[in-house]
């Protein structure tokens, strides 16, 4: 009997040694997945209400502070806010966005950038070097704008947006995902990505275009003179920090507005028809 009880509780003691092992090898895998941080950037400036969403946590976003791979920035009503990438590029993201930083990559070899963008209004200002040159891609639920060294905005909503014609809101009423892009600067490649057979765009400086649901892009038309004008200022000129300071969009001054209230993204209204392959996405 006694031996019984001695072989009962050497067993007793080896599992509680395998368990306490177990458990001492996740919190070492858990503790190192959490120190294995990709920094994407810092916060340059900001405005109003802005917050970072990180491992199930929210935090107010503060000048200076880190942002890293994997983070959701989300700016509230009237809020700005200035990224500056590991590579110098910039981000400026209008008031009620939600952008989250997938992948920022530097190496003496490539320069990798994706954004998905879920709501609101990024402008992109790729920091461009020939060697390496840069893969720099804004995602939106229907679309991915992939530059090489640019400047450009991109915006979704489920909405029409309200410079579009009457004609294009009746064309496309049953839609609920628009994304529209400005170039600026450079060239941006533009695509659906629910519809990849419906083809792509090549938006050239001074130009905008559109991707409705699942619709192909459509043609890109030229946008209006001021909005482009004012663009061109803020970026050669004021910097990021007083981006179009004839009358639009302040990150660090707080002034409200910007491209879409100025009618830089102009609807479809005078735009063919978009061709597609298959019905459009809702």
């Amino acid at each position: 009997m006694l031996l019984k009880e001695r072989l009962l509780m050497n067993k007793n003691i080896i599992f509680r040694l395998i368990v306490a092992i177990v458990v001492t090898i996740t919190l070492f895998i858990a503790n190192r997945s959490m120190a294995q941080v990709t920094p994407a950037g810092s916060v340059t400036s900001l405005t109003g209400d802005v917050h970072i969403e990180r491992g199930g946590t929210t935090v107010p976003a503060t000048p200076g502070m880190a942002v890293d791979v994997g983070d959701r920035v989300v700016t509230a009503a009237n809020s700005r806010v200035t990224i500056t990438l590991t590579d110098n590029s910039k981000l400026e993201l209008d008031e009620s966005t939600s952008l989250v930083i997938d992948n920022q990559a530097v190496t003496a070899n490539s320069r990798n950038t994706k954004l998905s963008l879920f709501s609101g209004l990024v402008r992109s200002f790729v920091s461009y070097t020939s060697s390496p040159t840069p893969n720099f891609e804004v995602h939106t639920p229907n679309a991915v704008a992939s530059a090489r060294g640019t400047q450009y905005d991109t915006s979704t909503e489920t909405q029409p947006p309200g410079t579009m014609s009457d004609a294009d809101r009746k064309k496309y009423k049953d839609c609920r995902r628009f994304t529209q892009v400005s170039v600026y600067e450079g060239t941006v490649e533009v695509t659906n990505t629910t519809n990849p057979g419906g083809g792509s765009v090549q938006v050239p400086p001074g130009h905008k275009t559109m991707v409705v649901c699942g619709y192909a892009p459509f043609e890109p038309s030229e946008i209006a003179a001021a909005a482009a004008a004012g663009a061109g200022a803020g970026a050669t000129g004021v910097g990021v920090t007083g981006l179009l300071l004839g009358g639009a969009f302040v990150v660090g001054g707080g002034t409200a507005g910007g491209l879409a209230a100025g009618g830089a993204f102009g609807g479809g209204g005078g735009n063919p028809p978009p061709k597609t392959t298959k019905s459009p996405n809702q």
